[in-house]
């Protein structure tokens, strides 16, 4: 699941991205690029934060699971260490 919506949010980002471009650039020169350009940025910029969130949240559980197995192995060396002692 971590490494699903961390390329989901890249490629979220990226399609963002490309629409900014698609419509700025088929907006013509001047005022009219201008417009188009801040028109999009009304819906790109909370949908590229989004994506964004999307693509940090996949990171963290990755970073949880790693933190899960590193305890689960600690969690482990801690019962062969009480389990020498006894025995011993």
């Amino acid at each position: 699941m971590d490494k699903f919506l961390q390329i989901v949010g890249w490629i979220g980002i990226t399609v963002a991205v490309f629409v900014v471009l698609a419509v700025v650039a088929n907006a013509g020169r001047g005022q009219y690029a201008v417009l188009a350009f801040v028109g999009t940025l009304a819906w790109a910029i909370p949908s590229i934060i989004g994506f964004v969130i999307i693509a940090a949240f996949g990171s963290m559980l990755s970073q949880l699971k790693a933190i899960r197995a590193a305890s689960e192995r600690q969690a482990g060396m801690f019962a062969e260490i009480m389990a020498g002692r006894k025995s011993g």
